[in-house]
């Protein structure tokens, strides 16, 4: 999926299993939970969800302590879902462009696009770790890069208008919660968290089809996607890791702008 900067400062090296589809603008943490991990500095990162049944997908956070930040890059991993990577570009003169066989036409500014990407920059099978001098044990990984510097500016089109439930339940919320009403869509200053797992299977080898702004449901895997912090009642939900806040949101383009928190 899609992720474009708008202001950085660093940009940090990090390594990820090959079999985790983690797409660019996903929050990812810290693998800590998976066993191949064990002993290998650093830990490779995965996708950060608020929710998840075992240790073989996305990671379950409890803190923005557990946050490492955001995938600057698609690394689709063996996903079955075959997701199409994609790009947003900046149209000056009005982002009018063919989405298939549907003509877009919208006012200036940014949009999605497909992405060309070549296949030996997708994931291949790498049986060593990426850092040479790390020894045993091996696994299969490769490196990618995560934006970790909080005030980093992002466009993404990795956000579900959802809002997480706090430790109340096991799904995330159908409607977009502000912090102090329920307006429906995000709004500047809205705080941001991941959303859930809500897969039958949480493992990485079955994993639905990452979902976009436009497919995320309550009941989708909505794990390193962003959503509202704001549980119902307009209350911010108990024990939510807090991740960024919401810039703007352009509801024609699908394309929230955030701040890393």
């Amino acid at each position: 999926m899609a992720l474009r900067t708008l202001q950085a400062v660093v940009a940090t090296n990090y390594s990820k299993l090959s079999s985790d589809p983690i797409l660019a603008g996903d929050i990812v943490a810290f693998n800590t939970g998976n066993t191949n991990a064990a002993g290998v500095n650093p830990a490779p990162v995965a996708r950060a969800t608020t929710k998840a049944a075992n240790t073989t997908g996305p990671v379950t956070i409890t803190n923005r302590g557990q946050i490492l930040g955001v995938a600057a890059d698609d690394a689709l991993g063996t996903n079955p879902a075959g997701e199409t990577p994609t790009m947003i570009n900046n149209d000056p003169a009005g982002s009018n462009f063919v989405n298939g066989s549907t003509f877009q036409s919208y006012t200036a500014g940014f949009y999605v696009g497909a992405k060309r990407a070549i296949a030996d920059f997708k994931d291949e099978s790498v049986d060593v770790v990426t850092n040479l001098t790390a020894g045993i044990p091996t696994y299969s990984s490769r490196g990618m890069t995560v934006y970790t510097t909080p005030s980093t500016q992002f466009v993404t089109d990795r956000f579900a208008l959802l809002s997480t439930n706090g430790t109340q339940g096991n799904v995330d919320l159908a409607t977009w919660f502000n912090i102090t009403t329920q307006v429906g869509v995000p709004q500047p200053g809205d705080l941001l968290t991941v959303g859930r797992n809500n897969a039958t299977d949480n493992s990485y080898a079955s994993s639905p089809s990452a979902p976009t702004a436009t497919t995320a449901t309550t009941q989708t895997n909505n794990a390193g996607l962003l959503v509202s912090a704001c549980g119902s009642n307009a209350n911010l939900g108990s024990g939510v890791a807090i991740v960024g806040r919401v810039d703007f949101y352009d509801s024609g383009a699908g394309l929230l702008y955030w701040t890393l928190l």
